[in-house]
């Protein structure tokens, strides 16, 4: 669900010299995420990365599509040594999961997860198998086939969200959120219908065994008060392919926002590069320190007030 397609950025892959600079920061980390707004294993050295960081003893993880998980690749993620695989699949029939992910088949993910499953009962300790699915209009009847099919393809958590990154009047259209703020849209019953289903799915995720972890407001309300954000900018920061150093994904990218019904144009915040400065020398720096003693202060930059994420969304 990331907004690859609203993003004014190239589609390129980290070099190695790159990756070897974030290598010499990690020992401030203790996670790294290999998940950037595409597919990760289409990077041909994403094993190795993996490997450098488990090296540094950092907590691994990464979001995957699933269509690349064949044999071979499966079992080179877990050589890797990879903590955490969340697999996004929303969907949980063909006729729901083939137009969201558009060029995907349901039946082809599912199968490779299985066979993922198979591979890491012979390695131990293996990956953890995650499965995100982004809740929206198309798929929200799909919820309470959920946990039967995560059963089936040997999954252990799932990652529960709304569409909350809104770039496009279509993301928009998608979402659940504009019942919240628009509520003359509904007769009133959409959203109370939709958490009653949630609520159901958590305690059939109990009861199998699945952990079970909500990424959204939940019940949603129509209050837009700052917090905590999702986007976690105050516990982490985001690479991008080039070095540019954000705090958070969202600003690491030049991406159009849709708030409240209005479009915003492309935007982003960088605090420096990690190809020609250290860590530190970035994460000390006025303009990043400042950033994070207004967010603490509830002093918003305004590019985070057009995103639904500030509001735990």
């Amino acid at each position: 669900m990331c907004p690859r397609f609203s993003s004014e950025d190239p589609h390129l892959d980290m070099s190695s010299e790159t990756y070897t600079r974030i290598c010499e920061a990690m020992e401030y980390a203790h996670t790294v995420d290999f998940t950037g707004w595409g597919e990760p294993l289409l990077n041909k050295r994403i094993f190795k990365m993996i490997r450098m960081a488990k090296e540094r003893d950092c907590f691994t993880t990464m979001t995957s599509n699933g269509t690349a998980l064949a044999q071979k690749n499966c079992l080179s993620l877990i050589e890797s040594g990879l903590d955490s695989l969340v697999v996004s699949v929303d969907g949980m029939r063909p006729e729901t999961y083939d137009p969201i992910r558009i060029g995907a088949s349901f039946g082809n993910v599912s199968e490779k997860l299985r066979t993922l499953t198979a591979l890491r009962r012979t390695h131990q300790p293996s990956v953890d198998l995650g499965i995100a699915f982004t809740m929206q209009e198309d798929n929200a009847i799909d919820l309470e086939l959920i946990v039967p099919w995560m059963v089936s393809v040997g999954a252990d958590t799932l990652h529960l969200k709304h569409l909350n990154v809104v770039s496009n009047q279509q993301d928009w259209k998608s979402s659940f959120l504009r019942y919240v703020h628009q509520p003359q849209l509904s007769d009133g019953h959409i959203l109370e219908k939709l958490e009653d289903r949630i609520s159901r799915l958590k305690e059939e995720a109990s009861q199998a065994g699945i952990r079970f972890m909500m990424h959204s407001e939940f019940p949603l309300t129509s209050q837009l008060e700052g917090r905590h954000c999702l986007a976690t900018p105050l516990d982490s920061v985001y690479f991008s392919h080039g070095g540019k150093v954000s705090p958070c994904c969202h600003f690491g990218h030049h991406v159009s926002r849709y708030f409240e019904g209005r479009f915003y144009p492309p935007s982003s915040l960088e605090f420096g590069d990690i190809t020609v400065q250290s860590f530190l020398e970035i994460w000390k720096s006025a303009p990043f320190r400042e950033f994070r003693e207004g967010f603490e202060n509830a002093h918003y930059p305004e590019a985070c007030k057009t995103c639904y994420l500030l509001y735990g969304k």
